[in-house]
């Protein structure tokens, strides 16, 4: 029980983030985070939040859960594995999620606390975030717009190829491209979010997306501008890294080749403004209620209750999230990185978000007679 009074005095330090009832330990198997059974009802800021819009992006996840087969794997270890890894163990809160009348809060916190056991992963949590970046952009080479975003080629040798002999040409006229930028680094920048909006010089948006990638180990930047003693460990962030690299060009292109994963990326086609790309899961991600998880420990799909502060404001972020994404720097039950839209102010957020908080699992009761 150290562990989790640990947790629960981090938890205090947090505005908003209070400590929960007293919980039961969960035995978990060897590897698979240490849980602990609280009640819904005692999750912080649970009656405040916003929850049908949690149930509006749950729903998404059920639409594409309902066609998969029964025993198809949405990740998951332990105690999580067992009772939601698998897309028929959503059939029976799917069904009644649907019954959930549209926006009405009340309606939406009763059919989670019905529906679903809440546990704390009880290990202190960095929670990050990510956007859609938006830059200026063309789909064919222009004066200004040199810098290639490729798709994913269909030779696996020349996709498995790393960013550096990517950047030197060796898929030049050997795989489409998706969009061409002004800048190499945003260009590297877009690739690390996973998807973008490109501004076409006729007003036009064209919406790109995650189209694989080349299998090549991935390395934070951030981390080798630490290790360099360019950055501080608490300067960090989306802004200050472009920012870097964008005023050192004769360093920037060997400290970006230095992640040798590259994102290949491809048209989204007509999208809402209000929603996302598709991630992992394969629906839109929702603003403030998709959360990226590592798939090997959390099953996609679960809704994950985040309690943590906002990096800007330090004001408490307390709400209900489903994981419906992924993302290759999240490792473990104790990262997760919160979707916060498209735009300058969702950039001023999640670029700067490296949040200490807490994650609850909800994981769905047995159907009866199950």
């Amino acid at each position: 029980m150290k562990r989790l009074a640990a947790v629960m005095a981090a938890c205090a330090l947090l505005a908003g983030c209070v400590p929960p009832a007293p919980v039961a330990q969960i035995i978990q198997a060897p590897g698979a985070p240490p849980l602990a059974a609280i009640d819904v009802t005692r999750l912080p800021g649970w009656e405040t939040d916003r929850t049908s819009d949690a149930l509006t992006a749950f729903i998404r996840s059920c639409h594409a859960i309902a066609v998969m087969p029964a025993d198809q794997s949405l990740g998951g270890t332990g105690l999580a594995a067992q009772t939601a890894g698998q897309a028929g163990q959503w059939q029976n809160a799917c069904t009644s999620a649907a019954a959930v009348a549209p926006g009405d809060d009340g309606a939406a916190r009763s059919f989670f606390e019905q529906y679903f056991n809440a546990y704390q992963i009880n290990e202190n949590a960095l929670i990050t975030g990510y956007f859609e970046p938006e830059y200026p952009g063309s789909k064919n080479p222009a004066p200004g717009y040199k810098v290639p975003l490729y798709a994913k080629p269909g030779d696996p040798d020349l996709a498995a190829l790393p960013r550096a002999a990517i950047d030197d040409g060796a898929l030049y006229r050997k795989t489409p491209v998706t969009a061409y930028l002004a800048d190499p680094v945003d260009a590297f920048m877009l690739q690390i979010q996973g998807s973008g909006r490109i501004l076409l010089p006729d007003g036009a948006t064209l919406r790109v997306g995650f189209d694989g990638q080349n299998g090549q180990p991935y390395t934070p930047i951030g981390r080798v501008l630490v290790t360099d003693g360019i950055l501080a460990p608490d300067a960090v962030s989306f802004q200050t890294i472009s920012a870097w690299l964008k005023a050192h060009p004769d360093q920037s292109q060997a400290i970006m080749e230095e992640n040798a994963r590259y994102v290949y990326m491809h048209p989204l086609g007509p999208l809402p403004d209000d929603e996302g790309a598709p991630g992992t899961l394969g629906v839109p991600i929702t603003a403030g209620r998709s959360l990226a998880v590592d798939r090997a420990v959390i099953p996609l799909g679960t809704p994950v209750y985040v309690s943590t502060t906002d990096p800007v404001t330090n004001a408490a972020i307390d709400r209900l999230t489903v994981a419906q994404d992924t993302g290759g720097g999240i490792h473990g039950a104790q990262a997760a990185d919160l979707f916060f839209g498209a735009g300058p102010q969702a950039e001023a957020v999640a670029g700067r978000m490296q949040q200490n908080g807490s994650l609850f699992l909800l994981l769905p009761k047995p159907a009866p007679n199950s």
